[in-house]
């Protein structure tokens, strides 16, 4: 079965492959390598019981919202210690709040480890997830507005989770959207934004903020997508189907006649299994890269006002870029 799934992953990626250059993806491993030197170098600096907790809550990711807030930075002439200093805030509030949903949601594993709560305990837990954020933001605190641009992502990531749960009743395409661009939107657009505030071009700060949000609405889209493709796959629930939670990879394929009452019944009712049975896969294939390529054309018109650089280069490119890294990593 992981086979099947792998093969339909592969085939995803082949949608993206023009838009992975080579150059990206040595930028990304450079700046992720240097972004985890200055993370082992700060949390050096402090106290070892509190370095160990810290480290705890640190295991493993992607680093794709630093390596973003570098990207900017360097794009517009930014400093690359600040930027780093940011881009710590960011992981720190990030991985502090995964351990949060961790919990919520019972989840017993993340990335192929024990989740914090359940090695530790949901006491410690907690508690080291609200160490993470608050030291995340000290690190983030270089300026009046870089401290309030963090202050706005937690605040959008905790409406966000809520909204998890109290918008399933009033579902539509607009409170999805709504949903995801204060939980995953949030934390590219923030990564974004203080790319820019780190940088001499602090007036193109809003600019980045909307450009990182589209970015982080083709990570959801894609990631939303995966849990379907997955479901169709296996022939069982799989993430936010498995919540009952309605995304719009689910949704939109009510535009096939033939989807419209299983969709409905998901919706309505959070019974997935016609939803599974019923899909073919081809038919939400099409239905992401139509959802897809809108957001992609609209990242590209907040660039306008960025300087001419290989650096512009990457960040055109790093919408689809991202969301391919997460395809290739789906089933790893």
């Amino acid at each position: 079965m992981k086979d099947l799934i792998q093969n339909n992953n592969n085939k995803l990626r082949k949608l993206h492959k023009d838009e992975v250059l080579d150059d990206l993806s040595v930028y990304y491993n450079k700046v992720k390598n240097e972004f985890e030197n200055h993370i082992n170098s700060e949390l050096s600096k402090e106290p070892q019981e509190i370095a160990s907790l810290l480290e705890s809550g640190l295991n493993g990711g992607k680093k794709l919202r630093p390596v973003l807030c570098k990207l900017v930075s360097d794009s517009l002439g930014g400093d690359t210690h600040l930027a780093f200093e940011c881009g710590m805030a960011l992981e720190l509030i990030h991985s502090g709040a995964l351990i949060h949903d961790d919990w919520i949601d019972g989840d017993k594993f993340r990335r192929a480890a024990p989740s914090l709560w359940n090695e530790l305990g949901s006491r410690t837990a907690v508690l080291v997830a609200d160490l993470m954020a608050a030291t995340g933001s000290l690190h983030g605190a270089i300026s009046i507005e870089t401290g309030k641009s963090l202050a706005r992502c937690v605040r959008n990531l905790s409406e966000g989770a809520i909204a998890d749960f109290t918008d399933k009743e009033n579902y539509s395409e607009s409170v999805y959207l709504h949903r995801i661009k204060r939980k995953t939107g949030a934390l590219y657009s923030t990564a974004a934004e203080l790319g820019a505030l780190v940088s001499p071009r602090t007036n193109l700060a809003s600019d980045m903020y909307k450009y990182g949000e589209c970015v982080g609405i083709i990570y959801q889209i894609t990631d939303d997508f995966l849990d379907l493709l997955n479901s169709l796959i296996t022939k069982t629930a799989v993430g936010d189907l498995a919540l009952k939670i309605p995304t719009l990879p689910v949704t939109r394929l009510s535009r096939y006649s033939e989807y419209k009452e299983v969709i409905d019944e998901f919706t309505l009712n959070g019974n997935s299994e016609p939803l599974i049975q019923t899909i073919e896969i081809k038919h939400a294939q099409t239905i992401f890269e139509e959802l897809v390529k809108p957001w992609q054309d609209m990242s590209q018109r907040f660039l306008t006002e960025v300087p001419e650089s290989k650096y512009r280069i990457l960040l055109q490119k790093v919408p689809l870029a991202f969301a391919n890294e997460l395809i290739s990593t789906d089933t790893n």
